[in-house]
């Protein structure tokens, strides 16, 4: 049985760089794949539906269909060696089918989830945005598998099903990412991560584009090292952790109810805190809590607070009253330690 890591040495010799859907397959198998994982059609099938997630490859499908099979021919031929590819799709088998409306990805991922949950799941499907469904799936032990379906369908079989399963979470009943399963999320427009949580902290690879192309590495220690995860695995978690029980949100809203306590008593470092504190609110405001009336209306205090504090001494603010209002298309920068930076090095004992 041929494994993972043979056929992208294979690919490697055949120059992947000469052809898009041949680097898309080696990086495929580079970077979204176990090493050891055995070649065979349900590995195919599911590069194929990974695939056909972008625009470029619905355009170019016959084309990337004829190449992973030349490959595969190719090793099979050089190596003498039979792969269990028996049951592998064919272009023909699979219609992509972009979703205009929600109400339909809505009703076609409640009908699928129906259809494959265990009597002992329980089920919630909730829309985010225009753009996605988030499924949340309680399993009989009481951990969950929160799956996401972009609006990006297929035909298979002559059923509407969903495309493409890869971008799952499975915490345990805890609520703690699982210790032993590979995690895969989207955290951006074509770009996903794909990880394991190890003793060493968090290990995997940051992935984008149409060909998969190793973006970063996430080489242990904890989640806040790597904001551009940490915010979409938080935005994930507020469908399912109460947010009167979430240590985060309590001490976010903590931070900024101090903040503006503090500008109220013109604590001498009220201003260093509030800026802050401001600052990490706006974030949280746009990657994990958007929707969350009761930040919105601290950060719209303290911008308030902080701008007439600004007219009175002439000092400029930090960004303008209201901004918040925008929130979702500012910038994307994140701090290197959501909970701790810029507020643990302020002295707050003095006044």
């Amino acid at each position: 049985m041929a494994h993972v890591t043979a056929l992208a040495q294979h690919i490697l010799s055949l120059e992947p760089d000469k052809d898009a859907a041949r680097l898309c397959f080696y990086h495929y198998l580079k970077n979204l794949c176990d090493a050891t994982e055995p070649v065979n059609s349900e590995l195919l099938n599911r590069f194929f539906c990974r695939a056909l997630m972008f625009s470029h490859w619905q355009t170019n499908k016959l084309g990337l269909f004829n190449e992973v099979r030349n490959i595969v021919q190719h090793y099979q031929d050089t190596h003498r060696m039979a792969l269990p590819v028996g049951e592998t799709i064919q272009p023909e088998d699979l219609q992509v089918v972009p979703v205009e409306n929600m109400r339909t990805l809505e009703l076609v991922i409640a009908r699928y989830l129906q259809r494959t949950a265990s009597p002992f799941d329980q089920i919630r499907a909730i829309p985010e945005g225009n753009d996605r469904v988030v499924a949340i799936t309680l399993q009989g032990d009481r951990s969950l598998r929160v799956t996401v379906f972009p609006k990006v369908l297929a035909i298979r079989e002559g059923e509407l099903t969903p495309l493409n399963l890869d971008f799952t979470l499975y915490y345990s009943n805890e609520l703690g990412l699982h210790q032993t399963i590979v995690q895969q999320i989207e955290i951006g427009p074509h770009t996903a991560a794909r990880f394991k949580m190890t003793p060493e902290g968090i290990k995997g690879a940051i992935v984008r584009g149409y060909t998969f192309q190793r973006y970063a590495e996430m080489d242990g220690g904890s989640l806040h090292r790597y904001p551009v995860l940490f915010y979409p695995l938080k935005r994930l978690e507020q469908f399912f952790v109460n947010r009167k029980s979430d240590p985060m949100y309590i001490e976010l809203t903590g931070l900024l109810e101090k903040a503006l306590d503090l500008m109220s008593q013109d604590h001498p470092e009220a201003v260093k805190f509030a800026e802050a504190a401001l600052e990490r609110g706006r974030l949280a405001l746009e990657h994990i809590f958007p929707d969350d009336k009761l930040v919105r209306l601290l950060i719209i205090n303290l911008e308030k607070t902080l701008a007439l504090e600004a007219a009175r001494t002439g000092r400029a603010p930090l960004g303008g009253p209201d901004s918040s209002a925008d929130a979702g298309s500012g910038a994307q920068s994140a701090p290197q330690n959501p909970d701790l930076d810029g507020l643990e090095e302020i002295d707050l004992t003095a006044h």
